[in-house]
C-alpha cells in the first residue's frame, strides 16, 4: 500500500463520523425527529401542536430570566431569526411568524448538509449535521404531522 493511501485510510479512521438524524416513535403521538449537534445540543422536530410541527433546541439552558433569540442558517444560506416562546430547563421551543416559515425551515433542513445555530448577537452555539434529516422528518408526515 502506498504511503498516500495509508495516510488517507488512517485519516478516515481518525475522523469522527457525523451523527445522523434519527426518528424516535415514542414520546409524542407522531414521534420526534432528532438531530444531534455539537456541544451536547440537539435540534428536535416533533408534532404536538394539533398536527403541526414544533422545533426545539434541547440541551441549552439560557441565563435566568433570558428568553434567547436564535439565528439559524442552513448551508450558509440567508439566516432565519428564531425567537423562543419558552425555555424550560434545557429545552427551548422556537416561535415562527407563520406556518410557511416553519415549513420553509423544515424544507431547508431536509435538503441541506449542515445547520449552524447561534444566539442573536451572541455568537455560534452549535452545528447540526443534516444527514438523515429528510428521512427522520419524513417519518412525522407519515404519522399525521403536516410538514409542508
Amino acid at each position: 500500500m502506498s504511503v498516500v493511501r495509508y495516510a488517507l485510510a488512517l485519516a478516515c479512521l481518525a475522523a469522527p463520523a457525523a451523527a445522523q438524524w434519527r426518528y424516535d416513535p415514542g414520546p409524542m403521538p407522531a414521534g420526534r425527529a432528532i438531530g444531534p449537534g455539537t456541544a451536547g445540543y440537539s435540534l428536535v422536530v416533533e408534532c404536538g401542536n394539533g398536527g403541526y410541527p414544533a422545533v426545539l433546541l434541547e440541551g441549552y439552558t439560557p441565563p435566568q430570566g433570558m428568553e434567547p433569540a436564535f439565528v439559524a442558517s442552513v448551508d450558509d444560506r440567508p439566516e432565519h431569526l428564531l425567537f423562543t416562546t419558552q425555555c424550560n430547563a434545557s429545552v427551548c421551543m422556537m416561535d415562527f411568524d407563520s406556518l410557511d416559515a416553519v415549513f420553509g425551515l423544515l424544507a431547508e433542513l431536509r435538503a441541506g448538509q449542515v445547520l449552524d445555530l447561534g444566539l442573536y448577537r451572541g455568537g455560534p452555539l452549535t452545528e447540526v449535521p443534516l444527514g438523515g434529516s429528510s428521512a427522520a422528518i419524513g417519518q412525522l408526515s407519515g404519522r399525521g404531522c403536516e410538514i409542508s
